[in-house]
C-alpha cells in the first residue's frame, strides 16, 4: 500500500523553499516518520555517532525542526531568583522561547521570548514541534500563544493568544498539537466554544474558520487525508473522532470515543482511505473513510479498555510508523510491537528496547524509518539511539549507543527524554532539558 500524505505540505510548498534534506515539521517532511535521504548509515560506529556540536537549551518536550540550514527549538527558561512573581500565586514564573541556531555549528542566530507563567502539569516547557513553511516558522506555546515568525530573522509576523481570543483554558498538560499546514492555512487546536480546531490564514493570522465544541480537546495534531482525492481533516479529541471539511470547517462526521483524561496524544496515521488511532487506555481503531464524507466504517478495534491487558497497540506519545501492510509502535508499558495494518494482528513484542527486559509504565521511544528499507532509527527515553531491523518476522537490534542524558525533572518515577529527534543532512538532532546535540550519522 502507498502511505497517504498526512498533509498537503510537500505538494503545496513553494518550489525551492526547502531542501530535500530538511526536517521542517514534526515526523518529517511528509509527517510519516520516514527519513528520505541518500548516504545514511545503517549501523552506528563503535562508541556511537560523532557529536558535531552541542548547545545549551532550556526545558521542554517539543522536538526540533530543521530547515534552510537552521534548527528551531522551543524551550522554557526558569525565572531568575528574585524575579517579580506572577499575578496568579499558583503559577510558576518563566520565559517561553523559540531558539534558532545554525544547523552546521549550533551558534545562536535569534531568539523569540515571551514571559509565560505556567500552571501546566509536567511543566518543563513547550510540547508542540514548530512547523516551517515558505520561510516562516509557526510556534505554539504551552499556554496557547500561537506565533508566526520569519525563519531567517525571527521577526514576528503575527501572534494569537488562544486562551484569550477563544476564551479557553489550556489542557491539563498544555497545548501540544503540532501546527499543520493545509494550502494557505495553518491548523491548530484549542478548546473554546466551537473552536476545538481552528484554521488561520498562514500569512495574516486571521481566522478562516473554526469548528467543533468538545469537553476535552486532546493533544493529538489533526491530519489531512484525501480519500478519492477529496481532502478531509481527521480531528481526534478526548471526546470523539471528527471528520471536517478543511476548506470550510464544516463537520462531516463524528464517532464518539471518550478517552480517559483526554489523552488522545499519538497522531492518527493514514494509509490510502484508512486511518489508525491508538490510545493508552482504550487501545486502537482502524477506520475506513468514505468518499461521500459520511461516517467511516470501523474495520477493527480494541474491545477491552485496559492499559495493562493490551491486545493491539495502546500508544501514549509514540506515533506508530507504517511500512506497507505493517506498522510498528510502542505500547503502554514500553513494549515495542509489530502489527498487521489490515487486521490488527500482533506479530511480535520486544521488551528490551525501552523497558530493558521489564514493563515500564509510559515507556517511550520514537521510531523513524530509513528510506525504503526495513531499518529504523529508534530514540528512547533513556537517551539511547538505536538502529533496528523491523519486519513482520522479527525485531533485531543492529546498533545501540547512549547519546544523551535523560534529565527531565517532572517525571517522578525516573529521569526521561520525551522528545522526538529531527533528522536532516545526514545528522540527528536530539535534545533534553539542558542541551541540544547534533550527531553525524552519514555513511562514511
Amino acid at each position: 500500500m502507498r502511505p497517504l500524505l498526512l498533509s498537503l505540505f510537500v505538494l503545496l510548498n513553494v518550489p525551492g523553499a526547502l531542501s530535500a534534506a530538511d526536517w521542517p515539521q514534526w515526523m518529517g517532511p511528509q509527517r510519516d516518520g520516514i527519513w528520505r535521504e541518500p548516504g545514511l548509515a545503517t549501523s552506528l560506529p563503535e562508541g556511537g555517532p560523532c557529536v558535531v556540536w552541542e548547545a545549551k537549551c532550556g526545558g521542554g518536550y517539543a522536538g526540533p525542526t530543521v530547515a534552510g540550514g537552521r534548527v528551531f527549538l522551543p524551550d522554557r527558561i526558569p525565572a531568575e531568583p528574585g524575579a517579580t512573581p506572577p499575578e496568579n500565586k499558583d503559577a510558576v514564573p518563566g520565559t517561553e522561547r523559540l531558539l534558532c541556531v545554525d544547523a552546521a555549528t549550533g551558534r545562536t542566530l535569534w531568539e523569540y521570548r515571551r514571559n509565560t507563567p505556567s500552571m501546566i502539569s509536567y511543566g518543563a516547557g513547550p510540547r508542540a514541534t514548530p512547523t516551517v513553511h515558505n520561510g516562516r516558522v509557526y510556534f505554539l506555546g504551552i499556554h496557547g500563544r500561537f506565533a508566526c515568525l520569519d525563519a531567517e530573522s525571527g521577526r514576528v509576523h503575527w501572534e494569537v493568544e488562544l486562551e484569550k481570543q477563544y476564551r479557553c483554558k489550556a489542557p491539563m498538560w498544555g497545548f501540544s498539537a503540532h501546527p499543520v499546514i493545509f494550502r494557505d492555512m495553518v491548523l491548530c487546536t484549542a478548546a473554546g466554544d466551537g473552536s476545538s480546531l481552528i484554521a488561520f490564514d498562514a500569512l495574516t493570522g486571521k481566522e478562516r474558520w473554526k469548528a467543533i465544541s468538545v469537553r476535552e480537546p486532546g493533544y493529538a495534531p489533526p491530519i489531512v487525508c484525501e480519500p478519492g482525492g477529496i481532502p478531509q481533516v481527521v480531528h481526534w479529541t478526548g471526546d470523539a473522532i471528527f471528520g471536517i471539511d478543511p476548506l470550510t470547517g464544516r463537520q462531516l462526521w463524528e464517532i464518539p470515543w471518550t478517552i480517559k483524561y483526554g489523552v488522545s496524544i499519538a497522531a492518527p496515521r493514514a494509509v490510502d482511505d484508512t486511518v489508525l488511532l491508538s490510545s493508552f487506555w482504550s487501545g486502537s481503531k482502524l477506520l475506513k473513510l468514505q468518499l461521500s464524507g459520511s461516517a467511516p466504517e470501523v474495520i477493527w478495534e480494541t474491545e477491552r479498555e485496559s492499559d495493562t491487558r493490551t491486545t493491539h497497540l495502546n500508544a501514549l506519545m509514540c506515533t506508530p510508523v507504517i511500512t506497507g501492510d505493517h506498522f510498528y509502535g510502542v505500547c503502554s508499558y514500553g513494549q515495542l510491537r509489530g502489527l498487521n495494518w489490515k487486521t490488527g494482528q500482533r506479530y511480535w513484542e520486544n521488551m528490551d528496547i525501552v523497558g530493558k527486559g521489564k514493563e515500564i509504565r509510559w515507556g517511550t521511544a520514537f521510531l523513524t524509518r530509513i528510506n525504503d528499507t526495513d531499518r529504523y532509527y529508534c530514540f528512547t527515553e533513556h537517551g539511547e539511539l538505536l538502529i533496528l531491523q523491523l519486519t513482520p518476522e522479527k525485531c533485531e537490534v543492529i546498533s545501540r549507543a547512549k547519546v544523551l542524558e535523560p534529565d527531565c525533572p517532572d517525571v517522578k518515577e525516573r529521569p526521561v527524554v520525551w522528545t522526538h529527534p529531527a533528522y536532516a543532512g545526514g545528522r540527528v538532532f536530539v535534545r533534553n532539558n539542558s542541551v541540544i546535540r547534533c550527531l553525524d550519522v552519514s555513511a562514511r
